[in-house]
């Protein structure tokens, strides 16, 4: 049986600061698991959840599996663990090259789940489609038709290389084993360049996180066209959160808010209700408990 087939997209280590604290000594471990409509709670090891077969495996014409992707995840999640047990906890500063990792490690939650897979796999169907046509078209095409083709392509004024099919068909069939680093290298230094906050809080059961745990929104983004909704960096009111563990909560942002920062119980509830909301298919908790706040709606505002 090949090595390292079991890839998690959400990892385990980072899973085991919702492990129960309340189960018996002797028992394995374990967390609580929902469904996002807050149904089918059930116990589970992080082990043993949000994972697929061979997900960032790069696979080779001659059958080799390339773990590249694989084991530089599980590099940068040691170090993110390392990080929280011996800093984070603590509510210690960190320095630059902590600062870099943790960003690097958000950026990775972002970027390599199945949901973003899935994002960025649809944005090249279009291309791939139009490619192939083109390809066919090429078959049957006159010398004129072709004489035309080139003519159009020698008058563009980008003199930069284009995708080939070839590399368009692979973003589009391996999406993570193609951009995820890429991903990763682009948005991590920006993310560097926001305030940092670790939100903090004593509440039995915490922040809560999912299948889809690093968020970026945008409070504001109602009050904009919708062609421009979509949270990005370049708004001052983005809002991107991680909980790190049930007690704390990586909070970066442009509003200046920087630094463990204790908030109260209410604040908890609005963000449990954002990361249940946002969750693909499960949400996590520390312990068999649910809030019916999180599952509330607010109503459109006035100035949407």
């Amino acid at each position: 049986m090949p090595k390292h087939k079991k890839q998690h997209f959400v990892p385990a280590c980072y899973l085991r600061a919702w492990c129960d604290p309340d189960a018996p000594a002797l028992y394995t471990p374990y967390l609580w698991l929902f469904d996002k409509d807050g149904l089918n709670s059930r116990s589970k090891s992080p082990e043993n959840i949000f994972y697929e077969t061979d997900m960032y495996t790069i696979k080779h014409a001659d059958g080799s599996r390339n773990l590249v992707l694989e084991h530089g995840l599980n590099q940068l999640e040691t170090e993110f663990a390392e990080i929280r047990k011996n800093k984070i906890a603590y509510g210690l500063p960190l320095d630059p090259t902590e600062h870099t990792l943790l960003c690097a490690f958000a950026a990775a939650a972002h970027s390599r789940t199945p949901s973003s897979r899935e994002h960025i796999r649809k944005q090249w169907k279009h291309p791939l489609r139009v490619m192939n046509e083109m390809a066919e078209w090429f078959k049957t095409a006159t010398p004129e038709e072709k004489h035309k083709l080139a003519a159009i392509s020698r008058s563009s004024p980008s003199k930069e290389p284009g995708l080939s099919q070839d590399q368009v068909k692979r973003l589009y069939e391996q999406p993570l084993q193609t951009a995820l680093f890429a991903e990763i290298r682009v948005i991590a230094p920006l993310l560097r360049e926001l305030d940092m906050a670790i939100l903090e809080t004593q509440d039995s059961i915490g922040f809560i996180t999912s299948d889809n745990p690093c968020l970026w929104f945008d409070p504001e983004s109602h009050k904009r066209h919708p062609m421009y909704r979509s949270p990005a960096l370049a708004y001052e009111t983005i809002e991107i959160t991680l909980p790190i563990s049930p007690t704390q909560c990586l909070f970066l942002n442009r509003q200046g808010i920087r630094g463990y920062t204790e908030v109260e119980p209410c604040v908890v509830d609005k963000l449990n209700r954002r990361f249940r909301s946002m969750s693909v298919e499960h949400f996590i908790v520390r312990r068999n408990i649910k809030r019916d706040y999180w599952f509330t709606t607010d109503s459109e505002s006035t100035d949407s």
